[in-house]
């Protein structure tokens, strides 16, 4: 029986129909059965009931994060490793372009790759109510020109008040993203941590802080504010509500083929 290979193309993505209908053929000529879904969530559904052995992205690391957001929200599992195709600008997730597609997945069904695990972060907020990111949480002042007012504690240590704009979350994958935009250091591959990054704050001894992965990191909104997972709004936080931020017990498997040097990406890509 032929293995199958799911894809999921973010067909926003100028060219993107043409790219899918090219990775299909390649899937195919390689001896894989493809099936392209329109949802992340339908892909994850036919994958709990049949099994692929890896799973096509198709965009940029929006697209990754989509999906990886779909799967772990909606209860699905992440056993699966991804290979992502980048369209997009940054393109930190993805293994390959459209013109190295067909000599990565020659790599992938001849075992000439790894495996690399990017560990998530879980907030707790209410009862019972638990979201799961890759990147990153942010909580964020409610409008364009208020302030939001954030308490942040490290395990039970206080960070102090945070006014601005408000605070990041981010896991060592996430230092690439939001984080760095915003001033916070970048987190070398092999390093798991978490990492707290007040955005445009008002004061100059509100500083970015590298916390143990293990760490329970608390947030108490003392205004109302929003917050976010992986760029996606989530809720409306009321004020003086507190929320945690922890390891997942969940990780994200990719596809490596190439030897990946994250310092050489960001000189290359953040230009």
């Amino acid at each position: 029986m032929k293995k199958r290979i799911y894809v999921f193309a973010n067909m926003t993505k100028p060219g993107s129909a043409e790219v899918l209908k090219s990775v299909l053929k390649t899937i195919g000529d390689e001896g894989f059965i493809g099936e392209a879904f329109p949802s992340p969530t339908d892909l994850f559904r036919a994958n709990a009931a049949l099994p692929a052995e890896c799973i096509i992205t198709i965009g940029g690391d929006g697209t990754v994060l989509t999906a990886v957001s779909a799967a772990v929200n909606n209860g699905f599992s992440l056993e699966v490793p991804f290979l992502g195709i980048n369209l997009g600008k940054i393109g930190f997730y993805s293994e390959t372009d459209v013109a190295g597609f067909g000599a990565a997945l020659k790599s992938f069904k001849e075992g000439r790759c790894r495996i690399e695990e990017a560990s998530m972060l879980r907030a707790e907020i209410g009862e019972g109510r638990e979201f799961i990111c890759l990147n990153d949480f942010m909580i964020a002042k409610k409008g364009f020109s208020s302030v939001s007012h954030v308490e942040v504690e490290v395990d039970g240590f206080s960070m102090g008040m945070i006014h601005g704009d408000g605070v990041i979350i981010s896991s060592s994958t996430g230092s690439t993203g939001y984080s760095i935009s915003a001033g916070g250091p970048v987190v070398a591959p092999n390093l798991d941590v978490m990492l707290v990054t007040p955005v445009c704050p008002h004061s100059l001894t509100a500083r970015p802080v590298v916390a143990s992965f293990d760490s329970v990191i608390t947030v108490t909104a003392r205004s109302e504010c929003v917050l976010h997972s992986d760029g996606v709004q989530l809720m409306t936080v009321p004020k003086d509500t507190s929320f945690t931020v922890r390891k997942a017990d969940q990780k994200v498997r990719f596809i490596r083929i190439f030897s990946r040097n994250i310092f050489k990406l960001i000189r290359e890509k953040l230009v």
